[in-house]
């Protein structure tokens, strides 16, 4: 059925919920696995159903198949007792027409991205920082117990420095910021430090549930994208996502972390995000100020990441 499928084919194939739905039921069926009803999630890259009311099934395709191994090495071998929060628990692990999969449990809970505009301010403020508080739980963790996550952050850093300017332009970024771009890294050095890193504290995988009739963080979810670096890194995606946006998240969020944000952290905020692999600076600007002639990356900076 999809044994063989390309990545063309799977592209193509993606959103094919017919065809998806007959591979859940086939494999449910080959692993003996009871069912009473699933159903797909309809965001992510991966194939993902809940199953029940209390399972998810994730497939892994062929060309995908290191993120099924860096998954299942975080949440099987994390000391989550370390960690305040929900994670899924693996429940059985297998193939299908060669695609690996895993089931594991449902975190309960609602995906920040549906419920964030029903949050108070004095909810959003109380997130920002349980976020916060949680990322400093997780850089806190032991990383010598990885065997399959990614550690060559200082080489990344080195050869991001060489393709960055390109990269932004590409982006469509104006000239005159592309320009300004590789006498503003240059500067960068790699701290040697060695946190686990997620890259996905983002409020696609961010789960929140109502305690004491507060919105509040609960649930975190996809360790797919798992490598070790320096913290700072981790602390980009929820403020260029959701936080900069808004008075006083970023400063809660930070404070809840534990970082003071100075010219000096400021900048090397900057710097990482334009080293960053997926940075795409008139994305995170979309519905604020339009950039103009007069923007520098200093200012961008101030604008990004100011209390």
């Amino acid at each position: 059925m999809i044994l063989n499928m390309t990545y063309e084919e799977f592209s193509k194939n993606h959103k094919n919920n017919f065809l998806w739905d007959r591979v859940i039921e086939k494999l449910l069926d080959q692993e003996n696995i009871p069912y009473q009803s699933y159903c797909r999630f309809p965001m992510g890259g991966n194939i993902v159903y809940k199953v029940n009311d209390n399972l998810v099934l994730k497939l892994f395709a062929p060309f995908d198949s290191s993120e099924y191994f860096i998954e299942t090495e975080v949440l099987e071998k994390t000391d989550w007792s370390q960690v305040h929060i929900d994670v899924p628990q693996i429940y059985r692990k297998g193939k299908f027409d060669g695609w690996n999969f895993f089931m594991m449990t449902l975190v309960p809970g609602e995906l920040l991205i549906d419920v964030w505009t029903d949050l108070s301010k004095e909810e959003r403020i109380g997130v920002s920082t349980q976020l916060g508080r949680l990322i400093r739980e997780m850089h806190g963790l032991s990383v010598d117990v990885y065997e399959c996550l990614d550690r060559s952050f200082d080489e990344w850093i080195m050869n991001q420095k060489k393709q960055v300017a390109n990269h932004h332009q590409e982006t469509g970024l104006s000239p005159s910021l592309v320009k300004e771009i590789p006498d503003y890294v240059s500067s960068f050095k790699s701290t040697g430090e060695s946190v686990l890193l997620t890259g996905e504290y983002t409020p696609f995988n961010l789960l929140v549930t109502k305690v004491d009739d507060e919105w509040t963080l609960t649930g975190l979810i996809d360790f797919a994208d798992c490598f070790i670096g320096e913290s700072t890194y981790d602390l980009l995606g929820p403020i260029l996502f959701t936080f900069y946006k808004e008075n006083h998240l970023t400063r809660a969020f930070l404070e809840g972390y534990g970082m003071e944000l100075n010219d000096e952290s400021r900048i090397r905020l900057m710097q990482l995000l334009l080293l960053h692999r997926f940075s795409h600076l008139p994305n995170y600007l979309d519905g604020q100020i339009e950039m103009n002639d007069r923007e520098t990356l200093e200012s961008l900076s101030r604008r990004f990441f100011s209390y």
